[in-house]
Order: C-alpha cells, then structure tokens, then sequence
C-alpha cells in the first residue's frame, strides 16, 4: 500500500473520530467502515494502516458507549479489536517467526501452517473488525443479535490468532532459530544456481528491475532473496522467478543449498554483507547503471570477487581514485539493458520537431553528491520549448523522496502541460515518461538529450546522438577530470548560462560527434546491440560453470603484485 494511500486512510479515520465526537454516529460509522472495509485484507501489515485501522474502531466506540451503554457486546468488541490492534506489531512478528513470505515459489504447506500465515491471520482480524461500524449502525429491531454476531466474530478471529501465536512461540522453546522448513525444502528442490540478493531504502527496486528480465532469459534456474518488505512486491512485479522474503540474516544460511555456486548484487546495501560472508561463494558486484558518480567507484567493492562493468572506463575510475581492485576481478560485459536501443540519427517524419530528452537525476543522500539539475531545470527546458523542440521530461524514481525537488520538477511539468495545450506538442512527462515507457522508449524517441551526472548519460551514450550534462555545482575546469564521460557530451554551466549555445549544438552543429564516437567505446565497449545479451550471459554463467576455488583467484592477485 502506498504512503499516499496509508495517509488517506488515517485522514478518513480522524474524520470518523471527529464525526464520533461531534455526535454524527451515521456519519462516523460511514467513515469508519470505509477505513476498516479498505484495510481488511493488505498484502502487508504496516503501522500506517494499523494507525488507521485502531482510530477508526475507536470512532465506533465514541459513537456508541456514551450515546447507548447498555450495547455491551458491541463495546466490548470494539475493545478486544482495539487491543489487538494495539499490540498488531508484536503479533506479526510472532506469526513470522517462522513464516517467511515467497513468491513463484511452489511451497507446499499443511492446513495448520496455511491456518497460521501472518497475512491471512491478520486479515480475519481485520475483517472480523469491519464488521463493527455495520453492526453500530443496525436497526433497534436487531440490534442486539448484530451485537452479538459481531462480538462472536471477534472473539472467534482473536482465537484463531492467539492459537497460531501460540503454536510460534513454543516452537521456540523447541529450536534456537526457527525456520519455514516448507519454504526451505521448495528451495532445495528448485536447486538455483545462482541467488540474486537485494535490499536497501524505499522506491529502490528500479535498481534490481534493470537486471531481472536478463536473468530471467539465461532460462537456469536461480533465487531472487528480498531482505526488505517494502522491496517485495515492485520486485515481483518484473519477474517470474521464485522469490523469498528473507529480512532475517538467520535464515539466509538455510536458504543456500549446494546447488548454488553465485551471489549477484545491485547495490552496495548494508545487508550484503550477511551474505557476502558465505565464502564458499563467488560474490559478484552489478551495480544499477554506469556512471560517474562516486556510488559507481566505491571502495565498498573490494567485498566482492567479480565487478562487472560496462567498458573499461568502469575500470580505469575505481583505478583513479586508489580503489586498487585487481584486474582479474573485472569482467567488461557492456549494457546488457541497451540491446533495444536504435544506434545512430533516429528516422524523422517531414516537419516533425525535434524531440529531446531531459533526465536529471535526483539530490543523493548527502548534499556533497547532489549532481541534479532539477533546480535550473525550469530555464533549461523554457530553452528547448522555445526552439519547438518537444521535450520528454524523465525524472529520478528517488525524486519524490525531496519535497524541494519535486516541487521543482512539478512545475517543470506544468510548463511542458500548458504548452502542449496551447501549441499542440507532444511533450511526455509523469507515467508517460517514467513508467509506461522504459529508458530505452525515451532515448529511441528523441534526437538529442540533457543529462546530469549519472547513469542516463552512459546509456544515452550508446545511441551515438548528441547529449549535454549539467554542471550545477559550478566544477568548471574540474569537470572534465572528475567525470571523463562528458568528453563526449556538450558542457552546460551552471545556472544553465550557456544554454541557448547548447541547444544550438544539439539541435544544429553537432561539433562533437567524432569525439563522442571514442568516449562511446570506452565506456560502454565495442559489443553491438545484438551481442549485449549474450555477453553478459556468457559472463553469469561463468560464475557457477565450476565449483569455486578462490585459491586460483588469490595466486592470480599475488603474481599481479
């Protein structure tokens, strides 16, 4: 459930409280089962919609202890749902001891343990307390059997939780780490060859998206390990791979049967390391996209036996900046996500506008990282519109996460929705940009792009078509030294001072494109588009074609030295 979401259920349930209070039961009871009615059954509990749930069976309580004490069953149901909401954290953690959520995953299950799933627990819980505001608002003539019904209800739904708490815990007067033996043998029978492990903050999973549908066409069998709840279900969306939710490093060790050879990661998350511990695996570092920024040299990659990058600039960077990571760790293997990008000057009906791309990427999480252009952003496409270029402006999925920056690139878009409307052009911007289109839609459809510091630039690198990146911590003559891919990009200074000159270049001149045709290689190598897929192939199945000894690794490093 979205935060969005979460926050209109918890408003309807102070409305439901306020309603209760201001003695308007019929309207608080409406209120109130909207709330409970939406949340009774979630894929997930959270504290958000507990918030919601426990204020809106406190709106029915309000609105009917006072007004009519002697509905005792009903009161008192509403008390026992309102404990239990109270204390729903403790028992979800309870229920999960050793339950543990998959996905594409054959578990099979008896009666009693699909009878104790957190979710389905939960969720009879939930529904059993929706029940209350339709019973509050009954008819005088059946008023008490509802009462009675709906405290039944509640009792029974308390049972049935309380009785698989139960069964959880003493399971733990039986074993030191409990584990879903069920989940445990489907994994052993699926026999991976490889895991794929992902965890890290909210709106993150774009960073193991790009790499699922490529693993998924190696066609060998392998384990997706989701470490973070918030992660599960945007990962499951872009995959059909078995999947298992594994916040616990406990359990990970169970997780590892002998089937599997390699361990592939996309980020540099902290919970890697419970994983990266297990040296009887060859740990390999994909990262989300090739760029410049400091996340694309970290000395946190020294933890892992292969780095994959896309050219031998991902190389020479970690090298740059002393990060001494071996050459024989390195396996150059290009963009395997840019097999669907058309190379060279895209194909333009008669009279057709220019079409150009503009992604900023987003503010980091330190201001000492903050590449995005967002705050110029306004001048630069003001720029571009007023050359009758059609923009596609495609924003950072971490955008949302700066109120500022999203307020910037908020009315960049009310820029590109009014002049669309008074001229007629087919800007995109929002879900036409960002999530009905891929990155590779947005650069086949335009000519020409500016970008900040990141991963884009790279990948728009490929096409061969003119690009320009932003320089809005003012880096000037540092630029080029620090970020040796805009070589081949036309420079925009900071403030967006030169952009007329830019957009000129992009659009006209084009001076750079020898240039650009050099830095392409050195980047992102020689592969055609064609042959991306199966050099990255070749190179993951190399990870687990043989058992792995890290003694030939180590001689290879010592006779290096």
């Amino acid at each position: 459930m979205s935060r969005l979401w979460r926050q209109r259920h918890e408003v309807l349930a102070i409305a439901a409280v306020l309603a209760a209070a201001a003695q308007v039961p019929l309207a608080a009871y409406a209120l109130a089962a909207a709330v409970l009615a939406a949340t009774a059954w979630s894929p997930r509990e959270d504290p958000g919609t507990r918030t919601a749930k426990l204020l809106a069976v406190c709106a029915v309580l309000v609105a009917v202890w006072p007004a009519d004490p002697a509905r005792r069953a009903l009161i008192v149901a509403c008390l026992l749902a309102a404990g239990f909401l109270c204390v729903a954290g403790l028992v979800r953690t309870a229920l999960g001891l050793a339950y543990l959520e998959t996905v594409n995953l054959p578990v099979r299950r008896t009666f009693a343990q699909r009878a104790a799933e957190p979710r389905l627990v939960l969720s009879v819980v939930g529904a059993a307390a929706a029940l209350l505001p339709f019973a509050a608002a009954a008819p005088s003539a059946v008023r008490l059997a509802a009462d009675v019904a709906v405290l039944a209800a509640v009792l029974a739904a308390l049972v049935w939780a309380a009785a698989a708490v139960v069964a959880n815990l003493r399971r733990l007067r039986r074993e030191s780490h409990p584990i879903d033996h069920a989940v445990v043998a489907a994994v052993e029978a699926l026999q991976p060859k490889y895991i794929v492990h992902f965890g890290g903050a909210r709106l993150s999973e774009y960073q193991i998206q790009m790499w699922l549908p490529y693993f998924d066409r190696i066609g060998d069998p392998y384990l997706i390990l989701v470490r973070d709840a918030h992660l599960m279900r945007g990962t499951a969306a872009c995959t059909s791979a078995p999947i298992v939710l594994a916040p616990a490093q406990t359990v990970l060790d169970k997780l590892l049967p002998a089937s599997v050879r390699a361990c592939f990661y996309s980020n540099h998350a902290q919970k890697n390391t419970a994983l990266i511990r297990h040296g009887e695996l060859l740990h390999v570092q994909l990262m989300h996209g090739d760029s410049d920024k400091a996340i694309s040299r970290s000395a946190l990659s020294l933890m892992y036996d292969r780095v994959f990058v896309a050219g031998r600039a991902g190389v020479d960077r970690y090298h740059r900046h002393g990060v001494d990571i071996p050459e024989s760790k390195f396996r150059v293997i290009g963009r395997p996500q840019l097999h669907g990008i058309e190379v060279g000057e895209r194909a333009r009906a008669a009279g057709e506008a220019p079409v150009v791309l503009y992604a900023p990427t987003w503010t980091g999480f330190t201001e000492d990282v903050n590449y995005s252009s967002l705050k110029e952003g306004r001048r630069i496409v003001e720029a571009l519109v007023a050359r009758g270029a059609s923009v596609i402006f495609r924003t950072h999925p971490y955008t949302r996460s700066n109120a500022a920056y999203q307020a910037c690139a908020d009315e960049i878009r009310s820029l590109l929705a009014a002049d669309a409307a008074r001229s007629g052009r087919p800007h995109l911007w929002g879900a036409a940009a960002e999530s009905e289109r891929s990155l590779a839609d947005c650069v086949n459809a335009a000519d020409a792009a500016v970008c900040d510091i990141s991963g884009v630039a790279s990948d728009w690198l490929f096409c061969g078509r003119p690009f320009a990146m932003t320089d809005p911590r003012g880096l000037r003559e540092d630029y080029l030294e620090e970020f040796p891919l805009a070589a081949g990009a036309y420079l925009l200074e900071p403030g967006a001072r030169n952009i007329e000159a830019v957009v000129g270049e992009l659009l006209d001149t084009d001076s750079n494109a020898s240039r650009r045709a050099e830095v392409r290689e050195y980047y992102l190598g020689g592969s055609a588009p064609e042959d991306l897929f199966a050099v990255f192939a070749d190179a993951v199945r190399e990870t687990y074609a043989v058992p792995v000894d890290k003694t030939v690794a180590r001689a290879r490093i010592e006779a290096a030295a």
